[in-house]
């Protein structure tokens, strides 16, 4: 290609080999009508081969249907395709979170319904609580919203807000929504803050509950809480309470009601870990949820949890009951102490309130 190239600059080189061409084109006349017939005969053969293809194309076309496989069969009789291993590097989702007893209890942790997660001011910023709200009078709900990620953070996450009478499993009533962007684990932008105005009813005793939604959440199971607590006094040395427990379920239940005195606990350092041989950092084998765990919770010795009826009740799909529970303390106790009352079907909770009584 060079060598041509470099012709154009030399008119007399390309003369000559024009020259030479008319000399071949004599010394070949006598070829040249069967030179011809032979081109002719390689265009007739590749007219063949195309209007061949161009045949078979569309007989194709035409007999597409004519012992095709019924529509919907996909890749019936071929063999499965192979699996397409993502590794966790290459995609991360965020995990929008709230304290959520439904989660923590499926894993075996004790719980609360006094939420640390769930708060409630009124028309000046002051923090009230749940069990003393006033009829018919606004208030705010501030719901924290966690991020369980460190690497991908949730924008416009979906945050609903609920009221409910005080009980297990009562029927939720829609109050509002709004959206919270949630940074990343660790990053000083989190937590994340949901407000809500609310207006209570004009009477009765309410819980609330807050439901986080998010389209592609690595944990969809911690997204729900529940602030759902009674305070009242000793007198003499018992308190009672009385509220409703419902079977939300299309069929009959009988529901255990479990008692245990369990408040979360306050935070401790994270304990340091020793380096191993291999110069890898070695993890801790102990449970870090122990002191979480609900058989370290038992009710305080010498107290008494007596509930109206026994502490096994069974509702027929959709009813509703009002269940007493007597609450009997120690001789000269002076303090506050919570109990907590959980409804349960096997494993599965139902739900269930927080009491405290003091002295």
């Amino acid at each position: 290609m060079k060598l041509i190239c470099g012709l154009k600059n030399r008119p007399a080189w390309l003369i000559a080999l024009a020259v030479a061409l008319l000399v071949l084109l004599y010394l070949l006349r006598a070829w040249l009508w069967g030179l011809f017939l032979l081109y002719l005969g390689a265009l007739v053969l590749l007219g063949l081969l195309g209007g061949m293809r161009l045949a078979q194309g569309l007989l194709r076309k035409l007999c597409w249907k004519v012992g095709a496989a019924p529509k919907g069969s996909g890749s019936e009789g071929h063999p499965s395709s192979r699996g397409i291993d993502i590794p966790p590097r290459t995609y991360k989702r965020p995990d929008p979170m709230i304290y959520s007893q439904f989660y923590l209890m499926s894993k075996g942790i004790a719980i609360t319904w006094d939420n640390p997660d769930i708060h409630l001011f009124d028309g000046g910023g002051a923090g009230v609580a749940s069990h003393a709200l006033t009829p018919s009078t606004p208030y705010e709900i501030r719901a924290t919203v966690w991020n369980g990620s460190t690497d991908a953070p949730a924008v416009n996450v979906l945050v609903r807000f609920y009221y409910l009478s005080f009980g297990a499993g009562t029927v939720r009533n829609y109050i509002g929504e709004t959206y919270v962007d949630v940074a990343v684990k660790g990053s000083p932008l989190g937590p994340a803050e949901a407000r809500m105005p609310w207006t209570t009813p004009p009477a009765g005793h309410y819980c609330i509950q807050v439901e986080l939604n998010w389209i592609d959440d690595a944990n969809p199971l911690n997204n729900l809480g529940q602030e759902n607590v009674d305070v009242k006094k000793l007198n003499s040395p018992n308190a009672t309470f009385t509220f409703p427990v419902r079977n939300t379920s299309a069929r009959p239940r009988t529901l255990a009601l479990r008692a245990d005195s369990y408040a979360i606990p306050r935070k401790t350092r994270c304990p340091e870990k020793r380096p191993a041989g291999n110069g890898d950092l070695a993890g801790d084998t102990r449970d870090p949820y122990a002191r979480h765990r609900t058989a370290l919770h038992p009710v305080p010795l010498g107290w008494m949890v007596d509930v109206a009826g026994g502490r096994e009740l069974t509702l027929a799909a959709g009813e509703q009951r009002d269940v007493s529970v007597k609450i009997t303390a120690t001789d000269g106790f002076v303090g506050t102490q919570p109990i907590n009352v959980n409804a349960l079907d096997g494993a599965d909770l139902v739900g269930g309130v927080t009491l405290y009584v003091h002295s």
